[in-house]
């Protein structure tokens, strides 16, 4: 039996070929790997060799291909919400997070939220391995410290904004201290309540504890308003004593001046200054009398037919 073997002409070689196709796949990784974009909510932390580069901002940048620059991309405009003790798209018992312990031991029920913002990419990517876990597990540190520095009523009543601002304060602390590359916005009290089993009676106590405040609102309210208008009278009476005061002093020192003024008249003309006093004191009497009489000066007596000034009886 021959066996013919085929020329070279008829031989096909596929590895020029698959060269090319190599070639082609490595250019258009390269090219895939080289480009790169940032949205517009994004930071980009660049890695070259496994050491920072270079922080990029949102648009089309390029880099090192294969893998000698690595992006990483942080959602540092956008606000992330932890919840704690509920979850909204879900539910379960999360009584291991939500039940706290007060500083009166007594037990709540509290749900809570934490608004946070990437504020530091570097420390977000390198400082803590899971920022967002650690940050869930100091916000529930927190938040059973706060609870149980306070008595429960405080807690399920007017003490909630306070809470919630102490409680946003220390979480930032821990979170600067950390250097975990976080900012905390938010901390929202969605919840306290007591157990189900002493609800009736915490509602009494908070209806109590609401009256009480009302009271004390409508007793500020009123004093805000009677006391300044008290001591506005006070005030006014006070003016109007040192004026009456002023006035009768100036009166009275005004009428020595005018009697010291008559005394020094007097003593240079006597006679003069008494009759001009008498005449003076009839123009103040006389328009005030209801009756006049005018006696003539040559009757000796106020009877004409009886001298009493005599004892005589005229005829």
């Amino acid at each position: 039996m021959k066996i013919e073997l085929p020329s070279e002409r008829e031989i096909e070689f596929p590895g020029a070929a698959l060269a090319w196709l190599l070639v082609a796949l490595f250019l258009l990784f390269a090219i895939a790997s080289t480009f790169y974009t940032i949205d517009n909510q994004e930071t980009g932390v660049v890695l070259r060799l496994g050491r920072y580069s270079k922080i990029a901002e949102p648009g089309l940048h390029m880099k090192m291909p294969f893998w000698i620059d690595r992006v990483y991309k942080v959602p540092t405009g956008v606000s992330s919400t932890e919840e704690f003790g509920y979850r909204t798209e879900a539910e379960g018992d999360f009584s291991d997070e939500n039940l706290m312990l007060t500083g009166d031991l007594n037990i709540v029920r509290a749900e809570w939220s934490v608004q946070f913002t990437r504020s530091d990419p570097l420390d977000y990517l390198f400082h803590v391995q899971d920022p967002v876990d650690t940050l869930r597990d100091i916000s529930q540190a927190v938040m059973r410290e706060v609870m149980g520095d306070r008595a429960s009523i405080p807690v399920l009543t007017v003490g909630r904004s306070e809470i919630q601002h102490r409680v946003r304060e220390r979480i930032q602390e821990y979170c600067d201290q950390f250097g975990m590359g976080l900012r905390v916005d938010v901390v929202n009290l969605q919840l306290v309540s007591p157990p189900e089993e002493v609800v009736p009676a915490f509602d009494d106590l908070y209806r109590a504890e609401h009256d009480a405040v009302r009271f004390y609102e409508d007793a500020a309210q009123q004093y805000q308003e009677q006391v300044p208008r008290a001591r506005g009278q006070a005030q006014r009476k006070v003016l109007e004593a040192e004026g009456y005061a002023r006035r009768r002093v100036t009166v009275a020192r005004g009428d020595a001046d005018r009697f010291r003024a008559i005394v020094d008249a007097y003593r240079e003309a006597p006679e003069v200054t008494r009759t001009r006093l008498y005449f003076e004191t009839l123009e103040r009497v006389l328009p005030n009398a209801k009756e006049i009489t005018v006696l003539d000066g040559g009757i000796g007596s106020f009877l004409p037919h009886l001298d009493v000034a005599s004892g005589e009886e005229k005829p």
